[in-house]
Parts: structure tokens; sequence; C-alpha cells
């Protein structure tokens, strides 16, 4: 789960998903499943803070091999190389340039440049190929575009919220579109919609809304193999394929049987979405309590991995698990990390996955390096 660090006004502004998905066929695994194990891990409860995390959103790999880590509390990114290793960190907490308040993703451009989506900065804070403080592009008086992905040194991908009072009415809306670099306004449109609710709806309930706002699609791929989009869903196995002018080239969908998250899961995830939101909104918390959709989504992940060939993370499922296919949207295998629990994130790259639990019954983060 990754959250957008946006005021806690704004988290209420969506739709609800829908009523209780519909059971599907049986989900069986036919292939082979490849078993990942960790081969580097990074973390520790006490000790140097550059081996600690606070809290983190997001990691990568580098075309040199060093693992950049997102540490949004800390306001920091901190780096790695392939052995665990601490090189270096970026930035520190404030408002001066290169400086973060609540950095939340980063994506590397082609050239080797490395972008932090900023929210407090109204986009991004950029770094050169050597790691030095590059320039700041703050271009949205709302959110900066979220998920971004390079497609060139010049073009990214990346996923935008919009917002409308009509009388008692919000309409929310959302696009995933192809960007100009320090361009504000979108060059290619690749999917949007809308939908709106009125106050005394969103008040009755608004969980509902949160998750379709703040973390509602999975966004992968690169400048060769095109871009790969899911939305997450409980009914709905669906990944979209675009070439880079965005042009349709991929359509993936499998039938999986939807599965329900236990009472332990649906508390876990409801005190942790309201400990986060406490953190980001300043320590003021929501004005109710976060009830979690009782169903996991289907695909919580796309991206291209180490073997070349997209990784689609299933999410009925609690270790990682990934199903892999070829670019022609063929079925190859399987891969698993078999460690159950409800919070793992994970990173693919074309370098290595990385994985790290943001609700750790250690009580304490660590970074993983499967293989």
């Amino acid at each position: 789960m990754r959250y957008i660090g946006i005021t806690v006004f704004g988290l209420c502004l969506i739709a609800a998903c829908g009523g209780e998905p519909e059971p599907a066929a049986d989900d069986a695994i036919s292939l082979p499943v490849d078993t990942l194990k960790v081969v580097m891990e990074i973390g520790e409860e006490i000790g140097d803070s550059t081996n600690t995390f606070a809290a983190i959103t997001a990691a990568t790999i580098d075309r040199h091999d060093r693992i950049v880590v997102v540490d949004q509390a800390a306001a920091c990114l901190k780096v790695y190389d392939m052995s665990g290793n601490f090189i270096q960190q970026l930035s520190r907490r404030g408002e001066g340039p290169g400086e973060l308040v609540m950095p939340w993703d980063l994506f590397h451009f082609p050239d080797g440049r490395l972008a932090v989506v900023a929210p407090g900065k109204r986009g991004f804070v950029v770094f050169d190929d050597s790691l030095n403080y590059l320039e700041e592009i703050g271009l949205w008086d709302q959110n900066p575009p979220f998920y971004p992905m390079a497609l060139s040194d010049s073009s990214f991908v990346g996923y935008k919220i919009g917002q409308d009072m009509r009388d008692e009415t919000i309409v929310m809306r959302r696009a995933v579109a192809i960007y100009r670099w320090n361009q504000e306004e979108w060059e290619t449109l690749l999917w949007r919609d809308s939908t709106e609710a009125s106050m005394s709806e969103i008040m009755e309930d608004p969980s509902v809304f949160i998750m379709d706002l703040i973390d509602p699609m999975s966004i992968g791929g690169g400048p060769e193999e095109g871009i790969f989009f899911s939305l997450k869903d409980p009914r709905d196995y669906s990944v979209i394929g675009w070439d880079t002018t965005g042009a349709e080239i991929l359509s993936i969908t499998m039938d999986l049987t939807p599965v329900e998250k236990t009472p332990e899961e649906m508390a876990d995830e409801s005190i942790f979405v309201n400990s986060y939101i406490q953190r980001i909104s300043g320590g003021g918390g929501m004005p109710f309590q976060y009830t979690p959709d009782p169903y996991k989504e289907q695909v919580i992940g796309v991206d291209i991995g180490p073997d070349n060939n997209l990784w689609v993370r299933r999410g009925t499922r609690n270790e990682p698990f990934f199903d892999i296919y070829d670019l022609e949207g063929n079925l190859l295998r399987h891969a698993v990390f078999p460690d159950d629990s409800w919070s793992w994130v994970t990173s693919v790259t074309r370098r290595g996955i990385l994985a790290w639990e943001e609700d750790p019954v250690e009580g304490y983060q660590k970074l993983y390096l499967l293989e």
C-alpha cells in the first residue's frame, strides 16, 4: 500500500468502489513457480541512523546498482550498494532548495537523473547521475503527478488527481497521462474517469472513498517495453499496455477467486492507515475511523523484472506472488516469496527485486533484496 501525502480533507473526495465482488473461477497454479530468496537485508531497530528506517515508502535500484530508499518520516533518501553498505544520504527535512518535507516516491530517467515526488514542493526534487542536487520542478498548485515513470529523458507518465466543488457535490477527476518534462499539462491522455458524491454521502462513510484516491492503481514499464497499468480492484484482474504514443499494445485478464481479508488483517490495516494519516497530517489524524474494504485487490503491482518480462503481483495472497508474462501477454511462470504478511511492498526492477513490510511484526522496517 502506498499513500499519497495530501491533505486529510482531500482524502475523502472520491466515489466508492462499489458492491461486493462476485465469485470467480478457481485460481489454481499450473505453471512452474520460482521461489524468491533473501540475498541481502538492511535495517535494525536501534543503531547507526544509516541502517535504520523511520518509514520506507519507495525504493529502487539505479543503473549503477545503487539501492535508493525513500524514508518518508525522516524526509530523506538513503543510498546503499548491492551488498547493503551505506553510501550516502540525500536531502534532509526542510523547505530550502533540495530539501524535503514528506517525500513519497522516486523515479529515474534514462540519463541517470533521479526525481523525487515532493508534494510539498508542488512537483519534483531532482538529482543528477552522481546524486548531486540539480533542480526543483514545481508546477502544480494541487498534487503533482504520482506513480511517475520515465519514458525518455524528456517525458514521463503519471497519475493526476483533480477536484471541483459544485454546490454541495464534489467531483473527483483521475487521469493517467504522458507529460513532457517541465510542462504542467499532459501531452497524451491514456486513461481517465470521474466520480462525484455529495458532502452528506462522504461524511456518512468516508472510508470507502479513501483508497480509490490515494492507492488506486499500479503503473510500470519503461521506454522500450511500454506502459503497463492496472486498477486495484477486488473483482477484476486486468492489465492494459500502451506504447509511448498511447496506442494500446496489450490486454491481460484472469479469473481469480475473490479473497476476503481476515478480521485480524482488517484491524491491522485500519490501525496502520489511521496512524499513517495522523503522521502526514501533522498529528491531526482523521475525524473518523478508517474501515478497510473487506476484499483484497486482485492486482497490486505491475513492472518489468530482471528477466525483461512483465511481473504482475497478485493482491489475493499475503506472500508476494507474481504472474510472469512475456510482452505479448503469454503467461510463462510464477514467482513467490514465501513469507506471510498483509503489508508486504515490493519494488520489481530490471536490476533486482526489493521488498519491505509497511507494518512489520518486529516493530521496525527492514529492506530486503530478493533473488
